[in-house]
């Protein structure tokens, strides 16, 4: 093995926090004899996309027990894995070759990010009761909301905080994420809510009597503020989603087969058509919408709430059911070839805010497909 290889694979292990103190020392060495050393290694530890890549490859399913790696991608923008199939025990060997082929300047080429197609943001629109819209950006530092006459609510730091105001009747607001966008809102009973892209929440400006009721459309985390004497309700087009003082998350999605609920403290019931299924921490409510049938099942629940601290986290998980959470997040189209490549199973985490494209080389170097970008649209199909 030439010097220059021993190099890139220690480089590649100090990232894997896999370097031994005798590797740690020649690599610094070298690092201190030449200029160019530095800047190359400097290059490589800040890259963010290397490092995203090693946070997918560690996340691989062992029970997959394949990678693959691709040796260029071309400036046609048509992501091309070769197929070499590998144990998941060997996996450095492989990081090892993605590394050095972003080292590489060839590489660096080759790797043709979007200037269009971008990660999402601190987006958002406020309907006022009166109708007025007021629009949310994570470039507003502070905006107070009035609403006849009132001081409402106050957006500081990307979170829409409600202060918990005596108001003769009830006034709604609502709060509309569009795609590539989120956002963070405090409710006035100090109930938080994160809300993700294409979501839709309608709530009052103060809450009053005897519950507190919201209607959400799309997709929301909740950390409701203890009230024994006011029970938190959430309210889709499917269920009720009734709340005893806890932390969990509602996906109802209008595009999406199933509506689920999944609990990470405390407890919570779901009502479908009157009967309600009681939801404890670790587990998940699934809604089948098209049967109304209601499976409970024990989950990870990070694999559902990691969208919250802007990660994305799959599990065998087909394209199809991916495709909608990135076609939201990066406002994009996609298309499959056929049925059978839409069910192919992905494994893998990785930050939200990674650029689409690289995310979709990910993904190509890891299965047996082959994505083709278009603008705003992406093709998906198998490799024959």
């Amino acid at each position: 093995m030439n010097e220059q290889h021993q190099i890139e694979k220690w480089i590649v292990k100090q990232l894997l926090g896999d370097v031994t103190p005798e590797e740690q020392q020649v690599l610094l060495r070298w690092r201190q004899q030449d200029e160019k050393n530095e800047t190359l290694y400097q290059k490589v530890i800040k890259q963010e996309r290397i490092k995203a890549s090693f946070d997918l490859y560690q996340s691989i399913d062992s029970d997959a027990a394949f990678t693959k790696v691709i040796g260029t991608a071309g400036k046609s923008r048509r992501l091309i894995p070769l197929v070499l199939k590998y144990a998941a025990a060997i996996a450095i060997p492989l990081i090892l070759g993605l590394s050095i082929w972003l080292m590489s300047d060839t590489g660096q080429e080759n790797m043709v990010l979007s200037d269009s197609i971008v990660p999402g943001g601190q987006r958002a629109t406020v309907l006022l009761s009166d109708g007025s819209e007021v629009e949310l950006d994570s470039n507003t530092s502070s905006f107070v909301l009035k609403d006849k006459g009132q001081v409402v609510g106050q957006d500081s730091l990307n979170t829409l905080a409600y202060n918990n105001i005596e108001t003769d009747d009830l006034i709604y607001n609502t709060v509309k994420i569009p795609y590539g966008g989120e956002y963070q809102l405090q409710l006035s009973d100090g109930t938080k809510v994160w809300l993700n892209s294409g979501s839709v929440l309608k709530f009052p400006v103060s809450f009053k009597g005897d519950r507190r009721e919201v209607s959400l459309k799309g997709e929301a985390y909740f950390e409701v503020a203890h009230n024994a004497s006011s029970p938190f309700i959430v309210h889709t087009d499917h269920s009720n989603v009734k709340v005893y003082g806890t932390a969990f998350n509602v996906m109802s999605y209008e595009d999406e087969e199933v509506e689920q609920v999944t609990l990470v403290e405390g407890s919570v019931g779901l009502e479908v058509n009157g009967q309600q299924t009681m939801i404890q921490p670790g587990q998940q409510a699934e809604l089948n919408i098209n049967t109304t049938r209601v499976e409970l099942k024990e989950v990870n629940t990070a694999l559902y709430t990691s969208w919250v601290d802007g990660i994305f986290r799959f599990k065998n998980m087909s394209m199809k059911e991916i495709s909608r959470k990135l076609a939201r997040w990066y406002n994009v189209d996609f298309f499959f070839a056929n049925n059978a490549v839409s069910e192919f199973p992905f494994t893998g985490r990785i930050k939200r805010d990674v650029d689409f494209e690289y995310f979709m080389s990910l993904i190509a170097k890891t299965t047996n497909v082959e994505i083709t970008i278009e603008g705003r649209t992406v093709l998906i199909k198998e490799i024959k």
